[in-house]
């Protein structure tokens, strides 16, 4: 909009200066050839003055005497270009623009009129002259300004990459190294944060795994002390008494190593760089349940295609996930009704049970530490947290059903690796 204006600027100034030329040139000539009429006889009308042919004039003119009555005039002026009332000086007059002078001695006058739709053919020639070029070069502006952009926010992309890998399982430091210096104190700050953060995780860590670990001999023991009171008190009123310590302590011992796997997983070690083969774990968590007489024939295995199952899952983190979800399904399930494992591809497992269905309000809240449904079954209410903690650290997804896929009751889980 500026270049327009400065366009149009100088264009009415040289298209005035042209005329102002004219009229300055033109004049002395129109007054000789009238004093050379003016020897003979003066035509009474107008005299017309011929222009050359094949050639087009941008503007038109007439000479005025002293009265300012039209004398002579140029044979392409129009009838509308005003004959009087035009001062010396430039003006404009229903989108003409005039120029008049008048010699002082003779008394002379010369009125030269140019219609402003040829200035404004100009300024527009003028202005696409402008953009045109300006039009070409946009997209390689745009795409120039796109690529310094990009390349500019390339240590940003990356910082924020480096900053989204960063989780409880990876809390290496940023090295501001790779960064420019307007980004190193932003690197170095938050590597400052996540060496506090890691040592407070690990001060955690090890007090929970520690302390999980500290009471596995005591608990062990004082198991057996009760084991063996119960078996001294026998058919005497105190019997009872020793069955409900002997419970305690071995729900006391089951809670502590749900609380060490916590901890272990806290650590990260249920995800693997490479695929695992996981069936030779499968197959003997399967036979030590079947080993156990009061669970031989409940437990059951489907892999109608023989699929090889397999995940970037550790080989112990797997044996937890599975052996957490079998005694759930065998503790809250139906009695005496069989757990099902089904293998459903190389990366999808599934494990139901019988019983009755579980509201959805309960299910939402099943993933959460010590959550447990409307049940009096035994249990810690930390197997299915576990077990959702494993399969997500692996970027895999656990999934609750009930009733089962397919049936009208049932729990079912199902996990995608």
């Amino acid at each position: 909009m500026i270049s327009g204006l400065v366009v149009r600027h100088e264009l009415n100034e040289a298209f005035d200066q042209s005329l102002e030329q004219a009229a300055i040139r033109l004049l002395p000539l129109a007054i000789h050839d009238l004093e050379e009429l003016a020897e003979g006889e003066l035509p009474e009308n107008e005299y017309e003055i011929a222009s050359l042919q094949n050639y087009n004039a941008n503007f038109a003119y007439y000479i005025r005497n002293a009265s300012g009555k039209r004398i002579a005039l140029s044979d392409d002026l129009q009838a509308d270009i005003a004959s009087s009332g035009v001062l010396d000086g430039f003006s404009n007059i229903d989108n003409v623009r005039y120029f008049a002078i008048t010699d002082p001695e003779t008394g002379y006058g010369i009125v030269i009129a140019e219609r402003t739709n040829h200035r404004s053919h100009a300024l527009w020639e003028s202005i696409l002259a402008l953009l045109l070029p300006l039009a070409a070069l946009i997209p390689l502006m745009v795409l120039g300004v796109w690529f310094a952009a990009k390349h500019a926010m390339k240590p940003v992309n990356q910082l924020q990459k480096d900053i989204a890998e960063r989780d409880g399982t990876n809390l290496s430091p940023l090295t501001s190294n790779f960064y420019p210096r307007e980004l190193a104190p932003i690197a170095d700050e938050v590597a400052s944060l996540l060496d506090r953060l890691g040592r407070a995780l690990n001060t955690e860590r090890a007090f929970a795994a520690k302390s999980a670990h500290e009471l596995r001999t005591p608990l062990a023991g004082a198991l057996a002390q009760a084991q063996r009171l119960a078996i001294e008190l026998a058919n005497i009123p105190g019997k009872q008494r020793a069955d409900d310590i002997e419970k305690s302590l071995r729900h006391l011992s089951d809670l502590s190593e749900k609380l060490l796997q916590f901890s272990r997983l806290e650590a990260g070690f249920a995800k693997s760089d490479q695929d695992v083969d996981l069936m030779p774990v499968l197959s003997l968590i399967i036979n030590d349940f079947r080993s156990n007489s009061k669970m031989s024939d409940r437990v059951e295995l489907t892999n109608s295609e023989n699929h090889q199952l397999s995940a970037k899952l550790t080989k112990d983190a797997f044996a937890i996930l599975l052996r957490n979800l079998i005694e759930n399904a065998l503790i809250h399930g139906a009695l005496d009704q069989k757990v099902c494992i089904d293998i459903q591809s190389e990366k999808t497992l599934s494990v139901s049970n019988e019983g009755e269905v579980v509201p959805q309000d309960v299910i939402e809240r099943l993933g959460l530490p010590f959550e447990r449904g409307d049940t009096s079954a035994e249990g810690t209410g930390l197997g299915l947290s576990i077990a959702k903690s494993i399969v997500e650290q692996c970027s895999g997804k656990l999934t609750i059903f009930s009733p089962r896929r397919g049936e009208a009751d049932g729990f079912e889980v199902f996990i995608q690796f």
